[in-house]
Parts: structure tokens; sequence; C-alpha cells
């Protein structure tokens, strides 16, 4: 049993099931369609803009003289500004579009401290000013001359964020760093009262502070950085956790210094409204059409159940009704990640369960169970507002580094050929599995790098850097001099293609997806939407394989659309070694079958934790949407979320079940409740289960 995330306590519980009765309610009023949120239907081309492209010269020194302190632009080493700038995004917007890419992200455009330590801030997540732009990166008018050129163009201008610390400017008496915990420092208001600042957070009942009385450390600042940060709210030191560093557990991980960044009090009203108001202004005033959140897990979940809904509804005002918002939640466990969706905190989260599964069998092919279990973790992401579909799934970043280097590691440097198609292998799992896929620009063009973090943050334009352009690259020469962009590559072909075919088909992009069959080395799904029915399998082995896949659609022909592959009328799918198939029944699927629905018992699974189960049984292999409701005794029906896919049997799951999960918290111990489930058919016809009692106790 796994430990809840976002502070929640461990509650043991008995489940007593009750005889089932017949249902006295109308169908109709029970069901309810699955849904697909603002990501299901983005693909999203990630840009570090200080690395992308050079439109401007003038503002390289970010308006400084020259010199590394001054101006942070040392383009030759990889820690320091490099040029890249808006206007070089806007010239390179069509380069982005012929891709086929719907989003473009960035990083912060706000305004940086210079440097800190032994880099600069080119990455955006050392904020001062965040009401305004770097400098390095141009004007105002530049930024929106670039968010225009993207909707001009049909693109959305995604805007990463940082809410939980900026610029290291606060220090501690003697330079002190050691984090101190609240239970042995604890705060205490200007009268001296100790307060639990979680027992707050979400309310307006927190106490005036003192800088000087009220934290375990006494915050301090120099008197030239004193009013250094805007909004103005940003340099009262009471609006500081205080705490020292963050050493990634308990407390610390919500409350201390992010690497000794500044870390915001965020439990507390003014800065809630303080960051609300920021990203509003941004909304208004830059015309951005969604976020990407840095180091969400970092912040109390009070914070994003009070701003998220407030930024939505100003998104909404600008007309902005598919506003785009996944949060950083570096974790890699599917229980954990659905925590952050399930509890309302965001409507969507990088699926970092997602990066670890699929780069490990796009490296090397072997048990397809670890993806089998990624999909079938996808019902914990269920509510009646969210689904896993809304996911941003990526395979490279700029922090853990780029596939190309994972690639690099497990195939042999004298196997250029294998390398190009696993690269290959990995943008089709990316691109067509379920989930709004985000691509980190470079690549398209088979960069590297050598490890993680600064070494994954390559420039696109001609580079200064000597490492980088000896650097080899997947299905290329290392770049030398020039600029990738005007080098034609086979990844950046083959993602051209893949998106076009997802924009004549969007059933590949939101589609209903069905694990099908995972088996040595083969990984296989089809797709729905529409009445119209695709195959996708996945060859990750070293060798050719063939694999029969079951699909719903009858009696039909099909077509490859693309990868490797050979069909026979049989629909025997043979793939060669490392690669991938895509094909489209040539008949429109249709069913007249009326779906026939039973609850199971509800319990805990062994990898949900304390979650409850809900799961139902529908005979058949009709595309049937399942939707869950429960109810207290002589109460209205709630909708729990709606399922539109089968598990597919593992270690941990049994197979063919459609499912959603409750938290047993949500209820008082002793609480009775009924459960209903009502599925329908791919044709429209209906049914309900009968109705089920339950009881929670201790």
């Amino acid at each position: 049993m796994k430990f809840r995330a976002a502070g929640i306590t461990s509650l043991a519980i008995g489940i007593v099931l009750a005889t089932p009765t017949v249902a006295d309610v109308s169908t109709s009023t029970l069901f309810a369609p699955t849904v697909r949120g603002a990501q299901s239907n983005e693909s999203v081309y990630f840009v570090m803009t200080d690395r992308f492209e050079n439109g401007s010269s003038s503002n390289d020194f970010g308006g400084a003289t020259d010199g590394r302190y001054a101006s942070g632009y040392v383009p030759d080493e990889i820690g320091w500004w490099h040029g890249g700038d808006f206007k070089g995004i806007t010239k390179r917007i069509k380069y982005i579009k012929d891709m086929g890419f719907t989003s473009i992200w960035i990083t912060p455009p706000v305004k940086q401290v210079i440097f800190q330590g032994s880099s600069a801030s080119y990455h955006g997540y050392w904020g001062l000013d965040f009401l305004t732009v770097d400098p390095h990166l141009g004007t105002e008018a530049d930024f929106k001359e670039m968010v225009k050129a993207a909707h001009d163009a049909g693109l959305k201008v995604i805007v990463d964020v940082v809410a939980n610390h900026t610029a290291d400017v606060i220090y501690n008496p003697n330079y002190a760093s050691e984090y101190l915990e609240s239970y042995t420092f604890p705060y205490k208001s200007t009268l001296g009262k100790v307060f639990d600042a979680k027992k707050l957070a979400g309310t307006t009942a927190f106490p005036k502070l003192s800088a000087s009385k009220s934290f375990p450390y006494k915050p301090q600042v120099a008197s030239i950085n004193s009013k250094i940060k805007n909004p103005s709210w940003l340099n009262d030191l009471t609006n500081y956790h205080n705490r020292g560093s963050s050493d990634f557990s308990g407390e610390s991980i919500t409350d201390g210094d992010f690497f000794g960044l500044d870390d915001l009090f965020t439990e507390k009203p003014e800065v809630v409204k303080g960051w609300t108001d920021v990203w509003s202004y941004w909304i208004k005033n830059f015309d951005i059409d969604g976020l990407r959140i840095d180091t969400f897990k970092h912040i109390n979940p009070e914070f994003w159940q009070a701003v998220i809904p407030k930024v939505l509804s100003v998104a909404k005002q600008q007309g902005k009704n598919d506003f785009p918002i996944f949060g950083e939640a570096a974790d890699s466990d599917a229980y954990t990640l659905s925590s952050y969706v399930r509890t309302k905190q965001t409507p969507s989260v990088l699926d970092f369960a997602f990066q670890k599964n699929i780069t490990n069998f796009a490296r090397f092919g072997g048990s397809t169970q670890q993806i089998v279990t990624l999909f079938n973790a996808d019902d914990l992401y269920t509510t009646p507002t969210t689904n896993a579909y809304q996911l941003a799934t990526f395979i490279s970043n700029h922090d853990s580094g780029r596939i190309g280097m994972q690639l690099r590691k497990s195939v042999a440097v004298d196997e250029p050929g294998q390398l190009l198609d696993r690269a290959k292998l990995s943008n089709a799992l990316l691109f067509l599995l379920r989930g709004g896929p985000v691509l980190y620009y470079g690549d398209e063009v088979g960069m590297t790098g050598a490890t993680g973090d600064k070494e994954s943050r390559q420039d696109m334009f001609p580079t200064l850097v000597s490492d980088w352009k000896k650097e080899q690259r997947i299905g290329s020469a290392p770049i030398g001099d020039r600029s990738s962009f005007d080098q034609p590559h086979e990844l950046r072909a083959q993602i051209t293609k893949i998106q076009q075919l997802i924009k004549q088909n969007p059933g590949l992009r939101n589609g209903v997806q069905q694990t099908r069959f995972a088996q040595q080395g083969l990984f296989a799904v089809t797709r729905y939407a529409a009445n119209q029915e695709y195959i996708v399998v996945f060859n990750g082995a070293d060798e050719i394989k063939s694999v029969t896949v079951q699909t719903s659609t009858k009696n039909s022909t099909w077509r490859i659309l693309d990868g490797e592959c050979q069909i026979n009328s049989e629909l025997l799918i043979s793939l060669s070694a490392r690669s991938y198939c895509l094909l489209k029944a040539d008949n429109k699927y249709s069913s007249t079958h009326t779906p026939k629905v039973q609850l199971k018992a509800i319990a805990e699974t062994a990898v949900t934790g304390d979650l409850l189960q809900l799961a139902a049984n529908v005979p058949g292999d009709d595309y049937v949407e399942v939707a869950f409701s429960v109810r207290l005794p002589g109460g209205v029906w709630k909708l729990i979320g709606t399922s539109d896919h089968r598990t597919f049997a593992d270690n941990g799951t049994e197979g063919a079940l459609h499912r959603v999960f409750i938290d047993p918290l949500s209820y008082k111990v002793g609480s009775k409740f009924e459960v209903i489930a009502v599925a329908k058919g791919s044709g429209g016809k209906s049914a309900q289960s009968k109705i089920v009692k339950y009881a929670i106790k201790r």
C-alpha cells in the first residue's frame, strides 16, 4: 500500500457488500460521455528560447555592457546566455507549423537575475520581474509580435511559469541553509502566537507576520535588492517560508528553498492573490494561451485549488475556452501523478510515468508488461472532468535530457542504423499513443547531448560551443558551423508525416485507446473515434515480428498508413525490427449491440493504494463508455467518471474491466453509499447495472 500524495493521511477501511437492487432511475439521466480536456488535442513543440534562434543580435547582452557578470552573455559556454530571442521564434513559426504542431511551449519569458553561482539565467527559472520580459529575449513588443505570428499560423503559445520560488535574493544570518522543521521551529504571528500554516492554507484566517519574529530564520536582503522584484508583494520577506534549503523530504518538499531559490509562502492569501493577478495579467496583456507550471509538486495543494480555477475563468473571459494547463511533478509513479489531477489541483500534468516506461521500451524493446501497467493506470486520472487523454506526454526534456542520449547508451556506436530506427520508434510511440505529445526542440534533428540539464540545451542556430559542433547526431553528421534549421533530416520528415496523418485522422490524437496485444517485444493498441478504427503496433525487438491484432471492426480490409510493415488478408501484420505499423480500417465500424453491464465488488487493489476501485464488466468487444455514479442514501447521484476503454490483464490488474476510483476519505466513517454503472455502446444503445449498496468501516 502506498502513502498518499499531497499530505493526505492513510485510513484503514473495510468494505461491506449488500444485496444488489434493481435500479430505480432513468438511464438517460445518469450517463455522461467521456471528456477530452484542453491538452488532449494539442501537439506541443517545446522551445528553450535562448537556444532556439537568434533573431536580433541587438539584445544579446540584455541591454548591459560586455562581460560575463554584467550581461551573462557567453555564447561559447553551455551555462550562459547564447542569444536566442522572441524574434527568432517569430522567424521560425513556419518551421514549427510545417511539422504539424498546434502549440509552442516556451521557457519562462520573465525578467531574470543576470546570473547565480556559476551560471546565467538563460533558462528562465530565476525570475525577478514577473510582469515583463527579459531584455535578453527582446521587448514586450517583440513578445506580442511573436504571439500574434503564432496565432496567425494557428498555433497557441503556452508559457512556462514558476510559482514556487523566485531568484535567490534573500539570505539567512551567517548564510545558514540547513532546513529547520516546523515541529521544532514553528511559525509565530507578530504577537508571538504559534500557528500551523498547513491548517490555515486555503483560508483567509492568516495571522500577520513579522520578518524578525515569525520565522525560524530572520530573513535578510541587501539594501540594493530590497525592491528588486516585481510585483511589489514579492519584496515582502514575510511572503516566503524562510526555513532553509529543501532536502527534498518531508515538509521541506513544499517549504524549503529549491536549490537555494527563495521559496514563497504559498499558504498565504497574499501570495495566492498575487500569482492569480500575475498570470491573469499575462493572459489579458500578452494574449497567451496556456501554462506549463514548473516545480508544481513543491507547492501545497490548496494554492492550486484556489488559483487555477480563477486563471481558467480569466482565460474564458478572454475567449480562451481551450486553455491548456499542465504541471511539472517529477515523479514516474502514476498513482502519485494522478493524485494532483484527482484532487483538482490541475487539469493535467507532464506524464513522467509515460516518459520512463516508453523510453525503456524504445531503448530495449523487452518486456511490454511495463507499458500495459502504464496504460492500465490511466483509470486513476478519470474524473467527471479529466482523464489520461489530456496528459502532456513526452520522452525528452531540458532537465533529464534527450531521448537521443538514452538511445546512444543502449545502442552500439557502430550501429547508426539501429540508432535511427529506435529514434523513429520513439517518435511513433510519442505521437501515436494517448495524450497530448510534447516534442523537445532539437529532437527532430537528432540532437543527443552527453547528459541531461545543461548538456541537453543545445543551440539550433549556429553554435559557438565546441563540443556541440562535434557532437554526433542521430541520422546525421555533427553540425559544425551550420544551422540546424537548414539541414534536412529523416526524423523531422517522419514527425511531419505522422502529424499530417493525425490531422487527417483526428481519432489518432484523442480517440479511444484500447490495448490489444503485449508480448515478446510487441505492443499493439487500437484507436477509435467516429466509427473509425485504427491499429498501431510497435516492435521493440531486434528482429522481424508478426502479430494478428484483435479488432472490433470485422470483415474489413485494412490500409497501411505508415511504418515498415506488411499485412495479409488474415490481418497478420509483419513488422521490421525496431519499427511500427499504423493501419486504418477501410470499413466504418458499426454496432447494434445492446450492452449488458455488471458491477464487480468494490475493493482496494494491489496497485492503487487506498483508493477504491469501481469496476464493471461489459461482455463483447464493442467500444463502450461506462459512467459510474455514487449517492448517499436519499441523496442525488454524483458522477464519479466515465471510462471508454477496458483494462488489459497484467500481474496486478484483471483484464476487460471498465474502471474508475473513489477516495474513501471523501466519506465519513460509517457512511453507506450506493453505486450504479450505465453503459452506452457505440451504436447508442444503453443499459444500467443493478444498484449496489456499500458501507465504509474502520
